[in-house]
């Protein structure tokens, strides 16, 4: 039986320590194990990646003459790639292609004008697309609004959510004494980081906070400051990117993970926690509610007192029912690359049977 060859994009293997990266990681791992006579799958790497997920798959390596001439290279039945920044396409423009928008993030980032050059430049990669994938209902929502999609079908797919998991690992160096809070993720102004500082000095002494995640730029060294000028200096610490081991100990080891993120695509970390069993204190903002629906305590406003207010009251309540660590791991189950990947499938052979 003939096969379909089909082309993943995964360039953003390059960046590993980003959420893309990691998306890209976890795709290609369950891509690479599934077994299916209709399709041979090609992944397109960075050089240092091929063979990264074993012989099951074919590789491409990503060049300038994929990039700048694709009519010159391989042609594939089908066309897949995982995030719209992508700069690789297809051989040609009859070749079935699916693009998914991970967010618009970038329209409350950027300036005007900065915003409406990236959606222009989006737009014609909309055009292009014979079926959109999103990964929230709220990122739908959100690019109907901002794009023109006309016919072109859009299809809400949710990533899967997964943590590496090691054994016998030690605490990390950064993590002090106490009850720990962990926060997770690039350290930029849509995170919103810095209402998590005036809310930590309304909490008992005992309460640290860790902030995990890439801090170069301006915005980290605005907390830094802050926190120094409060004198929580011992009791909110920003490690930089950690390794996947001290987020293993931390999911494993944190009394609550704090979100307060106002721009998520669908927003990994609330997932995360919950497969650790571990209560999420979240923002209501984008895809988070939808994400995470009633399994989170939700901050409906940033003023520190209420904060502190909510998170005092629920982590004694949830500490006190010993059936609500089981009930948030079952809810982060709706979120596996498993089902993930199941559903691409679903969806390539239902493009390709037309």
């Amino acid at each position: 039986m003939a096969q379909y060859s089909v082309l993943i994009d995964l360039d953003r293997l390059k960046d590993l320590n980003t959420g893309l990266g990691q998306v890209a990681e976890f795709f290609g791992n369950e891509i690479s194990r599934l077994k299916d006579d209709a399709f041979k799958f090609t992944l397109l790497v960075p050089g240092k990646f091929k063979g990264y997920f074993g012989d099951n798959v074919d590789y491409e390596i990503v060049s300038l003459k994929r990039r700048f001439f694709p009519s010159l290279c391989k042609k594939y039945d089908l066309w897949y790639t995982i995030h719209q920044d992508s700069a690789y396409f297809p051989s040609d423009k009859k070749t079935p292609f699916i693009l998914t928008i991970n967010d618009l993030n970038f329209l409350g980032e950027k300036s005007p004008a900065k915003a409406r050059k990236r959606l222009g430049q989006l737009q014609k990669k909309v055009n292009r697309a014979d079926v959109i994938t999103v990964i929230s209902k709220f990122t739908e929502s959100v690019v109907r609004e901002n794009l023109n999609v006309g016919n072109i079908p859009v299809q809400v797919i949710y990533c899967g959510v997964k943590v590496k998991t090691f054994e016998n690992v030690q605490k990390p160096t950064f993590a002090p004494d106490g009850d720990l809070l962990f926060s997770v993720g690039v350290v930029r102004m849509k995170k919103n980081y810095h209402v998590l500082i005036d809310f930590m000095q309304r909490l008992p002494d005992n309460y640290k906070l860790i902030i995990a995640g890439n801090k170069a730029g301006h915005y980290s060294e605005e907390l830094e400051q802050k926190i120094a000028a409060l004198g929580l200096k011992d009791r909110i610490l920003l490690p930089g990117l950690i390794s996947e081991e001290d987020k293993f100990w931390m999911y494993n080891n944190c009394r609550a993970v704090l979100f307060p993120s106002k721009f998520e695509g669908m927003g990994f970390p609330p997932v995360e926690a919950m497969r650790f069993g571990k209560p999420v204190f979240a923002s209501t903002w984008s895809s988070i509610p939808e994400v995470s629906e009633d399994k989170a305590y939700y901050w409906e406003t940033f003023d520190p007192n209420e904060m502190s207010r909510l998170f005092l009251q629920k982590i004694d309540t949830f500490y006190r029912d010993p059936s609500l660590p089981g009930i948030l791991k079952q809810h982060s189950m709706k979120f596996t690359w498993e089902e993930n990947v199941k559903t691409y499938i679903e969806l390539f052979k239902k493009i390709l049977a037309k």
